[in-house]
């Protein structure tokens, strides 16, 4: 079964959407945006994308590392993240976060 993407101009709750699994949001050419479950106890391990990205947590709590750095994040706090640097998440409990990765354009 093909999973659902949000339409331009259709309002979605992110609350809800894509229920209880980490689910793409949008998906286009030059951007992709994610609503990401981090559960408790299952850390996202180190990682890097080519382009920049942003994290949102919506609900939750947890740790994101930017490098060895941790972050503590909850409910309306934002971060701004360079493309290629590398990235984790770890929580104790169940984490919402918006993930917008910026896909590196050839030129």
């Amino acid at each position: 079964m093909a999973i659902k993407h949000a339409s331009a101009g259709e309002m979605i709750d992110l609350n809800a959407f894509g229920e209880n699994r980490t689910t793409a949001v949008v998906k286009e050419k030059t951007f992709e945006v994610i609503r990401m479950i981090v559960s408790a106890g299952k850390p996202v391990p180190p990682h890097k994308v080519d382009g920049p990205i942003t994290v949102q947590c919506i609900s939750g709590q947890c740790k994101f590392f930017v490098g060895d750095e941790p972050r503590e994040m909850s409910p309306g706090g934002w971060l701004y993240v360079e493309g290629g640097v590398v990235h984790a998440l770890e929580s104790e409990s169940e984490a919402v976060m918006l993930v917008t990765i910026l896909f590196k354009q050839n030129s």
